[in-house]
């Protein structure tokens, strides 16, 4: 028996999925434009609200296995970024 996904059914899916937050997307474009840094995902990641601003402390791993501290408290600067090195891909 095949199974036909309605667009109602599809629409509930992708509501959903979690969207991301706006820091992710300034922090995946600083990624790129300061380090050439193809973000792949997130980890360790702590979001606070202290008054007004959002305080963002992460590590951002790149498509190319490079490894960045992020922490960022102020909703208008920039993100702090420092390099933690190379991660080792393991294989299955």
């Amino acid at each position: 028996m095949r199974r036909v996904f309605t667009p109602v059914f599809i629409g509930l899916v992708l509501l959903a999925a979690p969207a991301r937050a706006e820091w992710q997307e300034e922090l995946s474009v600083q990624l790129i434009e300061e380090h050439e840094c193809e973000l792949a995902f997130l980890s360790q990641v702590i979001e606070r609200e202290i008054g007004a601003n959002t305080v963002v402390i992460a590590k951002a791993h790149c498509e190319d296995g490079r490894a960045f501290d992020v922490l960022r408290d102020n909703d208008f600067k920039p993100f702090d970024i420092k390099e933690c090195g190379i991660v080792e891909k393991i294989e299955c």
